[in-house]
């Protein structure tokens, strides 16, 4: 892609701008914003693009691309300048332990566990793409996520020896590696007619670039309940809790996953929902910003905790692993995936 295209469409109203996360945290001064980056810097300051790391300091949350009037393709412009200014000699520290990872593991992050127990069944049509985290990091999603799809009746497998999506490396804009890991996966999803994801950062991943349509695990369970295939019994006590919208599930695969999350917490009998006040505003941990930024990851989790006290709810739940893995850098509040709080009540349908 052109990342100059379009860019003479832009009014200069800076909504961009104003609504960019790492704007609101570091100012304009420590980040330039969209409209700056995509717009001005290409046109008129080549030589400060190219030897800037700003670029990488965008959460790719896609709230610049919702606001735009004139409908501009901010996040893919960064990412496509990222591609052009990608450089392995020059990356930060935690980008080039992303990229050592992948070369070594097949996998973004270094496994910290032992040998798992491994879910192949040979005979399904529908695979399980457990995603890095979820698999090695925050293991309770991997396991919440089988018992719940085994409870539901959903006839799954997962492959021998799949790689990383590649979505950690489109941040940071390493498209050979990302070519290969594909190629790599596609030859093991080949038998399977169906995906579904924990992650929605591999969601969007696999229906950008694989030329998939890969369904949420929420998506899965949904329809389990509406076909009466699980019911939810109470917990021992009432619990508020309040429901984080992920970036990639708001603005890219879509917004009726979140209705659907709602659906499935209005089942369980005395949870009761506390509304946030900004739901959909970024934790910091999408765009590869946890690990390049880390101290900048952690102030946007940590502002997106505070609105989860504020509200009142005993437990902040979030649909995605990498923001679960963020939030739970902040020393204040309860932080749950949105999976594995559902599993402890849910049970299979009589």
């Amino acid at each position: 892609m052109n990342v100059a295209l379009r860019t003479s469409d832009c009014i200069k109203c800076s909504a961009c701008n104003t609504v960019c996360p790492v704007v609101s945290i570091d100012g304009i001064s420590g980040f330039s914003g969209p409209r700056n980056l995509v717009v001005d810097l290409p046109r008129f300051f080549a030589g400060r693009m190219i030897s800037s790391q700003e670029i990488f300091k965008c959460t790719t949350c896609w709230k610049c691309e919702e606001v735009c009037p004139s409908s501009l393709p901010l996040p893919d412009s960064i990412l496509r300048l990222r591609e052009m200014m990608f450089n392995e000699k020059n990356l930060v520290e935690g980008h080039k332990r992303i990229v050592e990872n992948i070369d070594r593991y097949g996998r973004s992050i270094e496994p910290q566990l032992g040998e798992r127990m491994v879910y192949v069944k040979h005979e399904a049509e529908i695979l399980y793409f457990p995603g890095c985290i979820s698999e090695m990091r925050v293991t309770s999603i991997f396991d919440a996520t089988v018992q719940l799809l085994e409870k539901a009746d959903v006839k799954f497998g997962i492959p021998d020896n799949w790689v990383c999506c590649g979505a950690p490396l489109e941040k940071i804009g390493d498209l050979n590696r990302l070519e290969s890991l594909r190629e790599m996966n596609l030859m093991r999803f080949g038998r399977f007619d169906e995906i579904i994801t924990s992650c929605p950062g591999c969601t969007t991943q696999f229906f950008r670039h694989y030329d998939r349509d890969p369904l949420h695990t929420i998506e899965v369970l949904w329809e389990a309940t509406r076909k009466n295939r699980l019911k939810f019994k109470p917990p021992r006590n009432s619990i508020r809790v309040a429901l984080h919208h992920p970036c990639h599930i708001k603005r890219t695969i879509g917004p009726q996953i979140i209705d659907q999350a709602y659906d499935l917490l209005q089942s369980i009998p005395k949870v009761k929902i506390v509304e946030l006040g900004d739901p959909d505003k970024c934790c910091g941990g999408g765009g590869g910003v946890v690990a390049g930024f880390p101290d900048l990851a952690l102030k946007l989790a940590t502002s997106k905790m505070m609105d989860a006290c504020r509200s009142g709810a005993d437990i902040l739940l979030a649909p995605c692993p990498f923001c679960v893995l963020n939030l739970r850098r902040v020393d204040i509040g309860r932080v749950e995936e949105f999976i594995t709080f559902i599993n402890v009540y849910a049970e299979r349908e009589a």
